[in-house]
């Protein structure tokens, strides 16, 4: 996946975006509203990236992408598209750093990633999930036109929003 807007250029991740990953995957906001990859070191994320990127190689077109900025092509954000097994629609996932967070690139983003799934899969809708207690990902869902359908257990640990998009 290549997506471009004004401003962003949503591309595929690189081993070589390690050290952004890193510091991705340790913000607080991260473990607190996704998950804790426990990755201790850049090399440790490159191994994960290389796994991650192996297996996107297998997904059609779907998978986990890196967000940079066109005018200094410096990586501020991953976005997501999956098509997990338990789920008959596809859904949609994002994160930034916080210096990129209240900008409007999250939204430019997801945008992006939406019409792409639209174009490209037989989709009638699109979903995302996030925590009850995330309140930023919840109003920029709400902005996009997403509708809250209330709490699933979709991971097996705790109970998200899910939120879907109907095309």
């Amino acid at each position: 996946m290549l997506l471009e807007s004004e401003r962003l250029i949503i591309r595929e991740a690189k081993v070589s975006d390690a050290p952004f990953y890193f510091k991705l995957f340790n913000d607080p906001d991260w473990i607190k509203y996704i998950n804790n990859k426990r990755l201790n070191s850049i090399e440790e994320t490159e191994v994960y990236l290389e796994k991650i990127l192996s297996e996107n190689k297998k997904l059609n077109g779907l998978g986990f992408y890196t967000v940079v900025l066109k005018e200094n092509n410096k990586p501020i954000g991953e976005t997501s598209a999956l098509q997990r097994e338990k789920l008959e629609y596809i859904d949609i996932g994002y994160a930034f750093l916080p210096e990129a967070r209240g900008k409007g690139y999250a939204t430019e983003a997801t945008k992006l990633t939406i019409e792409f799934v639209r174009k490209n899969f037989n989709q009638k809708k699109v979903l995302a999930f996030t925590l009850p207690e995330n309140k930023a990902s919840q109003k920029l869902l709400t902005k996009l036109g997403f509708t809250n359908i209330g709490l699933q257990n979709i991971f097996d640990d705790e109970e998200d929003f899910v939120f879907e998009f109907t095309f």
